[in-house]
């Protein structure tokens, strides 16, 4: 049985702040196989590694992350937790090219659907620069783009041709069949949107179009042990050491999830994950 990659959601962030190069340094020192991070464009077209829209929930500062400047601003704030400096995209890719780096360690980077499809022309234009340029072959190698609606597939395409591997995200099931399916290279999605036999068949269908299925987000023994019984090709989650140790289990348990009042947690969530995903995202 092919175990799944174990991918650190926003970095080591059950025990560093996330998003933050602490978090996916230590990641990778814990032995992830894969990060995962979120960039937001900021008001002089840096990009900031940051989950929200805004700067409250993680950091020292307030307001919208587009609506400031890094450089005077948001680069002088801390997170809340352990006081780590806001990260931006290009420290990330500086991680990525460290010597030290693992060769066969890749990111998904995620960018939201309530991003403006600008951020887009700035990750392609950080890329091209010529401290990155040189390594290409390398980044193309490490970085996953990953996207949440069908316009930003079409620009990443105009953008990037297949240069670069792309990861559709999202809570949709229906979602990715219709926009998604033999059109990139992995697709993520929330767990409860694989958890009946419909999201089980479409593992096999992915599959069968040479796809990998990832799903989010993992924090849970028996959603980790469901996982590798589904044949999912990678977890994303927060704790980086539970999922190391638990997809190598020698006894995967997933009775848990079969109970009835489990079940129809999980078929509600479903339900209204797809709803939302229709209402905010639109597919």
């Amino acid at each position: 049985m092919v175990k799944p990659t174990v991918i650190a959601h926003r970095g080591f962030c059950s025990k560093y702040p996330e998003n933050t190069i602490l978090s996916y340094r230590k990641a990778i020192e814990a032995g992830a196989q894969a990060l995962e991070g979120d960039i937001r464009l900021s008001k002089d077209n840096q990009l900031v590694m940051m989950h929200d829209l805004t700067l409250q929930r993680t950091t020292t500062g307030t307001g919208a992350v587009g609506e400031q400047d890094y450089f005077g601003g948001i680069d002088q704030l801390t997170t809340k937790d352990q006081a780590q400096p806001i990260a931006r995209m290009n420290d990330v890719l500086d991680l990525l090219l460290e010597p030290t780096t693992p060769d066969d360690m890749w990111m998904i980077i995620d960018i939201k659907y309530d991003n403006p499809l600008a951020i887009l022309d700035a990750v392609h234009d950080l890329l091209k620069e010529e401290k990155y340029a040189v390594h290409t072959e390398v980044l193309q190698q490490r970085v996953v783009l990953g996207i949440w609606h069908p316009d930003f597939l079409t620009k990443v395409r105009e953008l990037f041709g297949d240069a670069y591997k792309v990861c559709f995200i999202g809570a949709s099931l229906s979602g990715a069949r219709r926009h998604f399916i033999n059109k990139v290279d992995y697709i993520s999605l929330a767990f409860a949107a694989l958890n009946d036999d419909d999201g089980r068949a479409f593992i096999g269908e992915a599959h069968s179009h040479g796809q990998k299925v990832l799903s989010w987000t993992i924090n849970y023994v028996e959603q980790m042990h469901a996982c590798v019984l589904w044949g999912v090709d990678g977890i994303i989650g927060n704790d980086v050491k539970e999922m190391l140790e638990q997809v190598k289990a020698e006894t995967l348990d997933s009775s848990a999830l079969k109970h009835t009042r489990q079940r129809l947690y999980y078929f509600c969530i479903k339900k209204v994950m797809s709803v939302a995903s229709y209402a905010y995202v639109g597919i």
